[in-house]
């Protein structure tokens, strides 16, 4: 049995706000480095299986997308390279700012489950009281989950959204990503493309939701769920809680289809940038949503987890990149593009040197 939260909104967080901040240093998020070096695997379907088949649950989270946006080669090691686990203050810290924010506007309850139909139904709840607050007058949801399969591409893909922000007298619904820096400095361009990608691809998972365009068939089809099962007793327990009807996902999920066409797609997206340790903000960027874009980098993503290519590393105009990278030394890719440009060094002084 395993403990999921649930989002309980409430009026008095100002005590939760505090208690959080004071915990910041408790709170830990680990990251991977590399303990030996490997040599790559063909990832073609054929031979091994695709990518998405051996690393990941059958579906996608949006930060896999991202991280393939900064290196592919790097994501493939994360998932190959024999790694060990260290904390990272940096980002520990982003994860305490974050936990602060969300429960300035509501309560984390924890809610035993019991199969995996119990732990999607935490989801479209927290997704469902996030809409509901919304929809009852709350101007802000934070940590809200969002799902689906965009693009007709028959790959489900999973996220979490910062922040919506809601204007009842205008119907506005607008979507922001908060992202915390050690420095008072805006972030590169490279990380700014990586934001970007993350804030296209949640306005699209919800737009595709508020326009009817996801179906319980092809969800129970991508995560292998019976939607008729009957949920644990904790989990009926919750959806009474909240007023709300259901005892399986066939039925939850009828509920949130409903509730989420009564409210707008999303209009305005963007990434607001705040400072670590004084809270100060250091810039807001807005982002112009583009369709043909976001699909086309979609797609060429996708190639990669369905094994359709092999694994590519980053351009030489990136390859400042590698500096920070725990798998450099091991990185085949690196040293293929250092021969390959020694070669045409090479080549060159042949010619113009007499």
């Amino acid at each position: 049995m395993q403990e999921c939260v649930v989002k309980d909104f409430s009026d008095d967080d100002d005590e939760l706000l505090s208690r959080a901040i004071e915990n910041y240093e408790t709170t830990s998020n680990p990251i991977t480095n590399n303990a030996e070096r490997v040599i790559p695997v063909v990832t073609s379907e054929g031979e091994l299986g695709s990518p998405l088949s051996r690393f990941r649950p059958g579906y996608l989270w949006v930060s896999d997308l991202t991280r393939q946006n900064w290196c592919e080669q790097q994501l493939y090691y994360s998932f190959t390279v024999p790694s060990v686990v260290e904390e990272n203050p940096v980002m520990t810290e982003g994860s305490s700012l974050h936990l602060a924010r969300e429960l300035a506007v509501h309560d984390v309850v924890q809610v035993k489950v019991t199969s995996n139909e119990d732990i999607w139904a935490i989801k479209v709840l927290n997704l469902l009281s996030s809409l509901v607050s919304l929809l009852n007058g709350q101007t802000i949801a934070r940590e809200v989950p969002i799902f689906g399969a965009p693009f007709n591409e028959d790959v489900f893909i999973v996220g979490l959204i910062d922040e919506l922000r809601f204007d009842p007298s205008s119907f506005q619904l607008d979507l922001w990503e908060f992202k915390t820096r050690k420095y008072k400095s805006m972030p590169s361009k490279s990380q700014q493309a990586q934001h970007r990608l993350q804030v296209m691809l949640y306005k699209k998972l919800f737009d595709d939701l508020v326009k009817g365009k996801l179906s319980k068939e092809v969800i129970a089809k991508h995560l292998k769920l019976d939607l008729n099962r009957t949920f644990g007793s904790d989990i009926q327990e919750t959806i009474d809680g909240k007023g709300m009807t259901g005892t399986n996902l066939h039925q939850l999920l009828d509920v949130l289809f409903h509730r989420i066409q009564c409210i707008t797609c999303i209009r305005e997206i963007g990434i607001e940038y705040e400072h670590q340790s004084s809270k100060e903000s250091i810039g807001i960027h807005s982002v112009d949503y583009n369709d043909e874009e976001l699909v086309m980098l979609f797609r060429d993503y996708l190639q990669f987890w369905r094994g359709q290519r092999e694994v590519r590393g980053v351009d030489i105009e990136e390859a400042w990149k590698c500096q920070s990278c725990d798998f450099a030394d091991v990185c085949d890719w690196r040293k293929l593009k250092a021969e390959q440009y020694s070669k045409v060094g090479n080549s060159k002084s042949k010619v113009t040197h007499k």
